[in-house]
């Protein structure tokens, strides 16, 4: 008997996109659907799922893991005199912690970059406008204003 397990599949959006527009628009069952594209009817169940649930099409960006943090307290009474009546008290705590996936960390070290750009470009535009202007000014004639520049660094 051969074994009829398929492998896993990576399905992109395209495909989801059409899968869903078949089933809710075109009202054709799933299981035509998931012949048609020859992916388990399981698959496709789930991607309608996800997408009357939540209303995304695509698989999730980034994950976010949810972790417990275990501490464990060792609170040692030492008694110098007797050393055998020393005694411990033992106490731990759970913790809730949440991790960041590599990924969502990189797409918000890459936010942070693009923002910092947005604000060097910002600063450089204004900076480039303002001489603009003090030339204008300067180019009517003589004035009883003296122009100062004010050099603050940028700082970030």
């Amino acid at each position: 008997m051969e074994d009829l397990k398929k492998q896993y599949s990576k399905i992109n959006n395209e495909l989801r996109e059409q899968i869903i527009h078949q089933i809710l628009n075109e009202k054709k069952s799933i299981a035509d659907v998931s012949q048609e594209h020859n992916i388990l009817q399981s698959t496709c169940k789930s991607i309608i799922n996800t997408y009357m649930k939540e209303g995304r099409v695509g698989k999730k960006e980034s994950r976010v893991r949810k972790l417990k943090k275990i501490i464990r307290v060792y609170d040692i009474v030492l008694n110098p005199i007797q050393p055998q009546m020393s005694t411990y008290l033992y106490s731990q705590k759970t913790e809730s912690c949440i991790e960041k996936s590599i990924k969502s960390q990189k797409e918000e070290n890459e936010q942070k970059e693009i923002q910092e750009n947005q604000n060097n470009n910002n600063f450089m535009m204004l900076s480039l406008w303002c001489e603009q202007i003090k030339n204008q000014l300067t180019s009517f004639g003589p004035s009883n204003y003296v122009f100062q520049p004010y050099m603050q660094p940028y700082q970030k």
